[in-house]
C-alpha cells in the first residue's frame, strides 16, 4: 500500500485540522485601504455641506471655535447635523475631489487653507463665492481669525447670505 492511498477516519481529520484553513479575520487590501483612508468628520452631513478647517491643536476645532461655528450655523438655520466638519490637519494629502466625492458635498466652506493645498485648479480671494463642478466653494481666513475680527465676520456673513439664500 502506497502513502498516496491511505484512508483516514473522519475523527482523525478533525483532530489534525483544528484551525480553519480560511482566516476569517483577513481583510483584503482594498478594505484595509478604505479603512486607512476613512474620513472622520464631526456632524451628520445631512445637507452635504463641508466646513473644512486646519487646526493642529485639536481633533476638529477648539472649544471657542465650536461655539462660534454653532452661532454661524444657527444664523443660517443649520445645525451640526447638517454639516461635515473636517480638520484638514488630519488629512493633509486629501484633494478637493476626494472630499467632495466622499461626502457628496454641494457647499464647501474652507477656513484657513489655500486652494493649492487642496489641489484645486484655481485660486480665489477670501470671501468670493465660487461655483465649481456642481459645488459652491468659499475660502475664508481661519475660524479663529474671523471670530476675532468684526470686519471679517461681516464679510463672512454676506457670503453666507448668498450661499444659503438668507434674506436680509
Amino acid at each position: 500500500m502506497s502513502l498516496n492511498n491511505i484512508q483516514l477516519p473522519a475523527s482523525l481529520h478533525a483532530s489534525m485540522f483544528k484551525n480553519s484553513l480560511i482566516d476569517l479575520k483577513f481583510k483584503p487590501d482594498s478594505q484595509i485601504l478604505q479603512e486607512e483612508n476613512k474620513l472622520e468628520f464631526l456632524g451628520g452631513n445631512e445637507r452635504k455641506i463641508i466646513f473644512l478647517t486646519n487646526d493642529d491643536q485639536n481633533k476638529f476645532i477648539s472649544d471657542s471655535a465650536i461655539i462660534f461655528l454653532n452661532a454661524l450655523l444657527n444664523a443660517c438655520s443649520l445645525t451640526l447635523a447638517d454639516i461635515a466638519l473636517v480638520n484638514f490637519n488630519q488629512y493633509k494629502m486629501v484633494r478637493y475631489s476626494e472630499l467632495t466625492d466622499r461626502l457628496n458635498a454641494r457647499k464647501v466652506l474652507i477656513f484657513g487653507i489655500s486652494a493649492d493645498k487642496l489641489s484645486l485648479p484655481f485660486t480665489i480671494p477670501f470671501f468670493q463665492v465660487q461655483k465649481f463642478q456642481e459645488a459652491v466653494f468659499l475660502f475664508c481666513p481661519s475660524l479663529e481669525e474671523v471670530q476675532r475680527d468684526k470686519e471679517l465676520k461681516k464679510q463672512l456673513w454676506n457670503c453666507l447670505q448668498k450661499i444659503f439664500n438668507i434674506k436680509k
